[in-house]
This record gives C-alpha cells, structure tokens and sequence, in this order.
C-alpha cells in the first residue's frame, strides 16, 4: 500500500516481550504485518481519519495473534519505544493531527509470549470538520438564494437541506437558488471530505422569508422630448429595487432589461436619453436575488410611446393677464395640461383644456411684476395607459392690471394689551405682500408700512363708547393700490368694581363681514394668565356676582366669534381686586377653659403677611406668617400678664400692593 511505511526488522525475543526502552527499528521486508482501521460507530473501514471520530485497530496480518499481545502507539513519527505502546485498539483523532495532516499509527505484535516481535505503521491522513461556511438571501416567499463559501470540504459534496427537501451533491463554486416548502425558515449545509464521507458536519441559519412589495408599481406617465423619454412612476417602495424593462416595437427579442435601477418613495421620476423609439415600457420589482418578480400584481402597467407632434408656446402679458398660444401638428390629443412655475414656487399644473382648437389660455391668477414660466404637455389616452409630449418653455412678466382687491382686517387684543391688526385675502390667507396700517380714529395715524400681515398699536385713552378703528390697504408690485379694507374695531372692556362682583361693559367688535352676527364670551383668568372659566354672555354688558372665592385678583376679558372672523378676538384685558379682609378681636383670656384662649389672626385672602403683638414697652412679644401660628399670651414662656397690647399686620396683594392694619387687644382674666 502507497500509505506503508516500510518493514522493519525483528526486534529480539527478550526485549519485545518486556517491551524495553532499547528496541531498535529496522527494515524487514516481506513480514507480513498488517492492520486495518474501522470506525467505531458505523464499522466502516476507512483509510483516512476524522477529528473527533473514533476508531479501532484491527489486525490484518492473517497469522493467529493472542490479541493481548497486540499493542499500538500514535504520533507524528514511528514509535519505536516499547513503553509508549499501549493496549488499546481504540484511538480518536486530535485537532493537533489534523493540523499536521497525518498521524502515524505502529503495530506491535507477538505471536506468542517471549517469542520475537514485529514493529508495523502506517502513516494515515487526518481531516478536520468544523461546521461549513455559507451565506444566505432569502429572494421571496418561496425562494433562498444559498452561496457555499466554505473551502474546507470536497467541492462538489454538500448536501443543502430545506425543510423536507434535500439537495445532494451541491457545488460550491457559485450561488444557486432554492425553492423554500411552507412554513420553512432553516436552511442546513452539510460538507464531506472525498474519500471518506464520514468525515462531515452541518452548519445552520436561520431567515425570514422575504415578500414582494405590497402594492404594484405603476407606470403614471411617459413623455417624449426629442430623443429623452421622462418617466414618472407610483407606487415605488424604499425597500425594495426596480428596473425598467423596454421592448423595441419592430425589434425581436421581446423584453430587455435596461440597465441601472429606479429606487425611491412615492412618485419617481426618471429619464432615459437616446431612447429607442417607438417602444413599450414596463417596470417591475426585483428581489434580493436578482430575479424579477413580474408575475401577479408585481408587475407595472404597459406604456408604449406615440409619435406626438412638436408642440410650440408662446407668452404675452397685459392688464394683468398672461395669454398662452401654441400650435401642434397632432389632431388626436386628448386634452392639454398647462403647467406654471415662478421663483420660489414649485411647478404645477394649473388648467387642464380640450385636445381641440383654439390653443390658448387665459392666465389672470398672477401676481403684477412676477416672472412665471409655463409649459405645455399635450396627452393622448390610450387602452395601453396615457402618454405625453411637452412644449418648450415660455416665461413672462405679468404686467400691470387692476388695482388689487383690498385686504380682509382683523383687530384684537393681546395679552399685554396692545391692539394686533391681522389682514388676509379674500379667502382668510395671510397677504405678506407691501400692507399699509392705519388708525382711523381716534387720533388718526399711519402705523407703518410693513411685508408682513400683523402689525401692532397701543392706543390711549382706551373707551367703550369710542373705541379705536382701523384701516389697510394693500400695494402690489405694480404700484397698483387697492381700496381701503373694512373698518376692523377690537372689543373694548371696561370694569366697574362693586362690593361683591363687578358690572362689565364693551364695545361691539368691528369685523370683516357686518352681515355676520358676532358672539360674546366673559373670559376670567389667573394673574398666571391660566383661563379659570368661560361665561357666555348676551347684549354688551354683564354683571359678575359670583367671582372665584380663592382669587383676590381675577383678569377678565371677552371673546368675540363671529362677524366673518377665522379665529376668535379678543378685548383688552381688565382687573377686579379684591381687598384683604381682616378680622381681630379687640380681647382674648388665655385662662385654658377653652374658650377664646389664644390670639388668631381670620380674614379672607390672607396669604403672605407678618403680624407682630408690642408690649407697652414698644417690645415685640409675638410674630407670626402663617395663619396657623397663634399666641396663647406668654412671653417668654411666663404666665399671661392682663393688659393692652398693640398689633400690626402686613400683607402682600396677589397684585403685589402692601396691605397694612393695626390695632389694640386686650389680655383679660
């Protein structure tokens, strides 16, 4: 055998029976040794050996040896020491065999006891088996794509398993695609070495299997400029990639796939320039695999390109009003869509008109002294979907017109009390173009001239039989000038503070639209500003007579809805204070029968305060913050001493105004 390591010559009775340190190895040619090796667990002889599966030396040499007297060694090397023999049979490859690649086994035998030995090896190789490498994609519900990169076993003798399916004799030299059974998310890659197929193991993954987009593309337009063909498609899904595919009308072959993909969200436009005309166009998705999926619902609409005849446009402008014309050569359009654009804004379709004649339009929605750019997209519907052809772009300037239509204004109070004027356009957009504010009355004046649609005022001498009234007018950029807008009144508030409550008036709200009725709400607040509740009210005045209970100051205002407004408005803002009530007796006997026995100090909003008791030596016997805090006529922990004492208190309002009362009470017995 090509493995055989050669004979060597007989070692001496008496050594080989005691096994000595001593024995010396020699070719002996023609002896006869020989051994076999047989897993253990299957039985199998094998000539090549694996990591971690063990064996068993058999001898082979035809002669009737008493197995006691069989004994084998292993090693990188022939063993030739007889104390290294041992007389086990059995032997499991180490991962130090197989990283040299071999073991060498040496048979020693006897063929009887004292008699001459023969010393036989065998050199034979040692495989590993870790676990193969591979990676994994799953392509769709029902498809994995599987790539072996594993080097370790036979190129061609992996098993892949999937499911109940099982695939023999896999090559690794690229990927290859599987059919995935359902309800199956393993796959399991087993390798084995040529030679000897016990030497294997298995590696597993696990995946989730992948689907298709939830909803099909769709191919929403196609338009031909020269030879570039524009694409706009829906239904276009981030996670997933798409490609166009194209067939030439005329040209065999049926559908190519062109290169590069379309990827995005929502609506995707794409250009294809030099494309080949005429032609059908479709898209679909394709899987992580590479493989199209344009079977189903996953495939996109057909469109196919039209010879649309070139479509010329110009523009003119007067009185405000921007005229399109254009010629086309093509009778069979279905209707034209006309498209407009100017600095800052994007480009939309603004009109859509018949396919027939005349071809024109009337553009009277422009600003005076912008620079709008239009265009032109003649579309043809057909049983296949629609396709377009655009005209060249024209711009102009929209020239001067008609004065603009006056502003829309709003007047109302803030927080700090000042007035806020608001304007809008007819349909309550705010106007940021050049706005012009004004107090008509009372002391007319011009507020300023502001790009913006607010501007505030704080008028004096705020009156609810003569409230303020204001005016806008608005300048285009033409240097037209509309007419005045409305006159725009904020509710005026005015108070009128009684023993218990208060009687409010107002003025009516001036708004945008008379013909409106306007409603009014009674606002009271926190001094925090916080709402602590809202009263409807009826006519223009109301009488509170129940005021919060816990709140020496409450802020009041009203709410008008109504008269054309879009948002509430409100009036100015006006306090009710109430003053702290202090009550003290004028006596008190702390004689512990419990009645009347210390000194407190009672009233209503007394919240932060310091009262102080004065002996008639002008020495502050008592001092108390806190309404809990009382005094049982002890000074000094002494006995209460009958007599006047003076008492002071002082206090904070909500409001933060100093509140003061003093007085005289009496110790009695």
């Amino acid at each position: 055998m090509k493995n055989f390591y050669r004979l060597f010559v007989l070692i001496p009775a008496l050594l080989l029976a005691t096994l000595a340190p001593a024995q010396t190895c020699e070719n002996t040619p023609n002896s006869g040794a020989d051994f076999k090796a047989f897993d253990t667990a299957t039985g199998t002889e094998v000539s090549s050996l694996c990591v971690g599966r063990e064996i068993r030396f058999v001898d082979n040499s035809g002669r009737q040896l008493d197995p006691s007297l069989v004994r084998y060694a292993t090693g990188a090397a022939i063993t030739c020491n007889g104390s290294d023999f041992s007389t086990n049979a059995l032997y499991t490859p180490s991962a130090a065999d197989a990283t040299r690649g071999f073991v060498v086994i040496t048979q020693n035998t006897q063929q009887a006891a004292g008699a001459a030995g023969i010393i036989f090896s065998k050199r034979l190789e040692v495989k590993a088996s870790p676990a193969p490498a591979f990676s994994l994609t799953s392509c769709s519900a029902n498809a994995v794509q599987i790539t072996i990169t594993d080097q370790v076993y036979a190129a061609n003798l992996y098993t892949v398993q999937i499911g109940s399916s099982v695939f023999n004799n896999v090559d690794r030299s690229q990927p290859r695609t599987f059919s995935v059974p359902p309800g199956t998310t393993t796959v399991t890659v087993t390798g084995r070495h040529a030679g000897n197929t016990l030497c294997s193991n298995s590696g597993m993954q696990s995946f989730t299997p992948a689907t298709g987009p939830s909803s099909a593309p769709v191919l929403k337009q196609l338009e031909v400029r020269d030879k570039e063909v524009v694409f706009q498609f829906g239904n276009i899904q981030p996670t997933f990639q798409y490609e166009i595919q194209i067939a030439e009308l005329g040209a065999p072959g049926g559908y190519r796939t062109l290169p590069g993909f379309v990827v995005g969200n929502g609506d995707v436009v794409t250009s294809l320039p030099n494309a080949p005309l005429p032609a059908c166009y479709r898209i679909r998705p394709v899987s992580a695999c590479g493989t199209g999926l344009i079977t189903g619902s996953n495939g996109s609409n057909l469109v196919c390109t039209i010879d649309l005849g070139t479509i010329s446009l110009v523009s003119t402008s007067s009185n405000g009003i921007n005229k399109l014309n254009w010629t086309t050569f093509d009778s069979a359009v279905s209707f034209f869509q006309i498209r407009r654009t100017s600095q800052g804004i994007p480009e939309s379709i603004i009109a859509t008109v018949p396919g027939n004649s005349p071809f024109e339009y009337l553009d009277a929605t422009g600003s005076c002294g912008t620079i709008y750019t239009y265009q032109v997209t003649a579309v043809l519907t057909t049983p296949r979907g629609f396709v377009s052809s655009a005209s060249n772009k024209s711009s102009v300037t929209t020239a001067a017109g008609t004065a603009p239509q006056p502003p829309r204004l709003v007047a109302g109070f803030t927080l700090s009390n000042k007035v806020e004027l608001f304007a809008t356009n007819a349909v309550g957009q705010p106007l940021a173009n050049e706005l012009t504010f004004l107090r008509a009355s009372p002391s007319p004046a011009e507020l300023g001239v502001v790009n913006a649609p607010t501007i505030s005022d704080t008028p004096d001498n705020l009156s609810v039989t003569n409230p303020p009234i204001y005016l806008a007018r608005r300048r285009d950029a033409c240097g037209s000038i509309s007419a005045d807008s409305n006159p725009a009144s904020p509710v005026v508030l005015a108070v009128d503070p009684q023993p218990e409550g208060a009687r409010f008036t107002w003025s009516p709200l001036g708004g945008p639209d008379a013909a409106i009725p306007v409603q009014y709400q009674l606002v009271r607040l926190a001094l925090n500003g916080s709402t602590i509740d809202i009263i409807p009210v009826s006519g223009l005045s109301y009488v509170d007579t129940q005021p919060p209970t816990n709140e020496s100051t409450v802020r009041y205002r009203i709410e008008a809805t109504g008269g054309g407004l879009a948002t509430a408005s409100y009036s100015n803002l006006v306090n009710v204070t109430r003053q702290p009530r202090l009550a003290m007796p004028t006596a008190f006997s702390p004689n512990g029968d419990g009645l009347n026995d210390v000194l407190e100090v009672k009233g209503r909003f007394l919240t932060t305060f310091i009262f102080t008791v004065i002996d008639r030596n002008g020495q502050e016997v008592f001092r108390g913050t806190d309404r809990t805090q009382t005094w049982d006529g002890r000074i000094n922990g002494r006995e209460p001493m009958p007599g006047a004492y003076a008492w002071r208190f002082e206090a904070l309002t909500e409001e933060g105004k100093l509140f003061v009362q003093h007085g005289a009470i009496t110790i009695v017995r």
